[in-house]
């Protein structure tokens, strides 16, 4: 059993008619060229002669995961008829039960995972977009082997640590708001401020304050309902033994679930409850992974329907319990389940807060970012690095104390506060 430590889990305003002419339900693509010689055509027309339950030309699930063992369940459901690179990503052409379906490696952060999104919806134009994968549980009645399906995302590492002892979202993701961007259902922050153009660059200064409204700041992105609404459908998952589940010695299984739920992204990693309780005071999360903001930023931001899938691999109620492969199984299952049951035509309307499950953070707290939390910070105790000579020290005591003075407001080399 793999320790917590350094685990998957914790190391880890709308135009309506661009939507309409993106969402359009019997998409019978011409002959769109992409990458590789291909067409979205030549997807389903390849699909049709190996597999006769295609009947239709319909553009093509997108799915992306992070990892080798979150895409290997995913690409063993599918039937592959091609492989194609796009900047150095690959990506596998196909059908999953006879749907359309274009499968790609993301990469573990959010960054590659935002360009691999963002270059299959350009180059694949799909009708939808998926990302399966694992994560680490925010919740203690999330398990490992259950499913977190985004109903929001959120961006946990955008926090401020005000002076007054709170902390605070930062702003949010700041998105640029034009045709067919889908920003409805999600929670905003406000907006930029107007922006300098040649003519009064010279004299913009700070710029004007009045709100720039092109440009907005989302605190949490809400996923399209209807994939949510469908996942949330998915059969059984089956099983977890309480072994796995709490990585102790002991008997019995817990039967895995569905949860619909806050997944927060970020690069941080928590384990000490005391500190995921004054995160998750922020950001009302259910499970925390790497990847999230960036996909939803670049679905968003191209107006096409999205869900992020989340196996639970481990919990920090259970320090010694992680099981990757299982996490990713499950997932990739909710994923197919969803490929599988998608109509032709899926709705754009978003996901909200009453579609939450019951048992998620932000359902039992009532909301999902708050305003303000406030904490405490005990002062840093000891320090272990890599010197320069490749041997591992430590700082305690007076080393450590004649450097904790610089973190005083005597410090300052123009005098002291007051």
């Amino acid at each position: 059993m793999t320790d917590f430590v350094g685990n998957r889990g914790h190391d880890k305003g709308t135009d309506n008619g661009g939507m309409r002419r993106r969402l359009a339900g019997r998409i019978a693509l011409a002959v769109v060229v992409i990458a590789g010689g291909l067409t979205v055509g030549a997807i389903a027309s390849a699909s049709t002669r190996t597999d006769p339950t295609v009947a239709r030309r319909l553009a093509p699930i997108g799915i992306v995961s992070a990892e080798g063992a979150e895409q290997a369940p995913v690409l063993a459901a599918m039937h592959v008829t091609k492989s194609t690179a796009v900047d150095g990503y690959l990506f596998y052409l196909g059908t999953i039960n006879g749907h359309p379906v274009v499968d790609a490696f993301g990469g573990e952060v959010d960054e590659s995972a935002e360009l691999a999104a963002y270059l299959l919806i350009s180059h694949f134009h799909p009708r939808a977009m998926l990302f399966s994968g694992t994560a680490g549980a925010q919740a203690a009645p999330i398990n490992v082997g259950d499913v977190v399906v985004s109903g929001m995302v959120v961006d946990k590492s955008n926090l401020h640590y005000q002076l007054g002892g709170y902390q605070t979202p930062y702003e949010g993701v700041e998105m640029h708001v034009r045709s067919g961007v889908t920003i409805a259902g999600d929670e905003t922050a406000g907006y930029d401020n107007p922006l300098p153009t040649p003519a009064d660059a010279k004299t913009f200064g700070n710029g004007p304050s009045t709100p720039n409204k092109q440009w907005v700041y989302i605190t949490a992105f809400a996923a399209t309902r209807q994939l949510v609404k469908t996942a949330e459908q998915s059969p059984s998952l089956g099983t977890t033994t309480v072994a796995d589940a709490t990585g102790r010695k002991a008997k019995g299984v817990i039967s895995n679930k569905v949860v619909v739920g806050v997944i927060g992204q970020a690069p941080v990693w928590t384990e000490p409850l005391p500190w995921l309780e004054a995160q998750d005071f922020v950001y009302q999360t259910d499970a925390e992974e790497n990847e999230g903001t960036g996909f939803a930023f670049a679905c968003a931001s191209q107006g096409v329907p999205w869900m992020v899938i989340r196996g639970i691999s481990d919990t920090p109620w259970h320090p010694n319990a992680y099981d990757g492969v299982i996490a990713s199984d499950h997932a990739a299952k909710v994923a197919v389940y969803v490929v599988d049951h998608l109509p032709d035509t899926i709705s754009p309307k978003p996901a909200t807060f009453a579609d939450l499950s019951s048992e998620t953070n932000a359902r039992v707290a009532g909301y999902v970012v708050a305003n303000q939390a406030w904490f405490s910070v005990g002062p840093v105790t000891k320090v272990s690095y890599v010197a320069a000579n490749g041997k591992t020290k430590t700082l305690t005591g007076a080393a450590l104390k004649a450097l904790e003075k610089e973190y005083t407001y005597g410090a300052s080399t123009i005098g002291p506060v007051g």
